[in-house]
């Protein structure tokens, strides 16, 4: 026990004597895992967008002016479409049903200009396997010689192009996940080495006295971890605060991602603790051996 209180005494006796060296590394911590929680957050926000595209329409067919107010030929459109290979659903918009939509999104001004309702009645039609461009180019060209259907737009073109912006994001980010990791270590490191050496003289009577590398090790190791503790405390407390201001004020619908971050928060410190660790542990071994 007498062992244990005096390796905690002495990692924060290090952590007061290198006063500006401990505040680099923790700061350096600090920024590290609040650059990985927010491209952590960054990855799941675009994951959630592509899974809700995913269950939206994956094909919207829309009708001409006869069939927009022809009920007969609607039902019979409908009919048809349900029967084609690869159709899960179908949802059909009337003409009322499209301002309505149109003047939520984008408000009632822009249809005041023009007389009547402008916008065609449709299909919303929802594929079996959303988010395939061949089985989807199939069904377009079923759909478009109907009589009754004026064009045909497949909204996964552009669900295509966010999957390839979210896989070279994924790239991007482990990469500079890796720098970012590799500079903390660094820091870390450097920052124990400096202490080791600020206080070399009384390692070395350590050693004179015949105590062990692993009594001299021990204080250093906490030190390190109490480094990673504290900046990863430190990134809760920022992260936090940035989840009240942007669900509060800037993005609320980004609270729902925020909260399911919130319960894996915990393992920030650990990682912090964990390369606190390591980083110790590697400057150590260098000067000791």
């Amino acid at each position: 026990m007498r062992q244990i209180i005096y390796f905690i005494a002495e990692a924060f006796r290090g952590l007061y004597h290198a006063k500006l060296m401990t505040f680099v590394s923790i700061t350096t911590i600090t920024a590290a895992l609040l650059l990985i929680s927010g491209v952590f957050i960054g990855l799941m926000n675009v994951d959630g967008i592509l899974k809700r595209a995913s269950e939206q329409a994956g094909i919207v067919a829309y009708l001409n002016e006869k069939a927009s107010t022809d009920t007969t030929l609607q039902t019979s459109l409908l009919d048809t479409i349900m029967k084609m290979p690869g159709v899960r659903d179908v949802g059909f918009i009337s003409k009322d049903s499209a301002r309505g939509r149109f003047e939520e999104m984008y408000g009632r001004e822009m249809l005041e200009a023009v007389d009547g309702n402008p916008l065609p009645a449709s299909f919303d039609i929802f594929l079996v396997e959303s988010g395939k461009p061949d089985a989807a180019a199939e069904l377009r060209e079923m759909l478009a010689p109907l009589d009754g259907i004026e064009s045909v737009d497949y909204s996964g073109d552009w669900l295509e192009r966010l999957k390839r912006l979210r896989d070279l994001f994924y790239v991007i980010a482990s990469v500079a996940g890796l720098v970012i990791l590799l500079a903390l270590h660094a820091t870390i490191s450097n920052t124990i080495r400096l202490t080791i050496y600020a206080r070399r003289d009384l390692v070395r009577n350590m050693h004179y006295v015949g105590a062990t590398d692993t009594f001299i090790r021990m204080p250093f190791l906490l030190e390190g971890m109490l480094q990673g503790f504290i900046g990863g405390l430190l990134c809760i407390c920022m992260m936090s605060a940035a989840r009240f201001l942007l669900s509060r004020f800037i993005l609320p619908d980004i609270a729902v991602e925020f909260n399911w971050y919130f319960s894996y928060l915990p393992f920030t410190v650990v990682i912090g603790v964990f390369f606190g660790w390591l980083g110790s542990r590697f400057a150590v071994r260098k000067f000791l051996v």
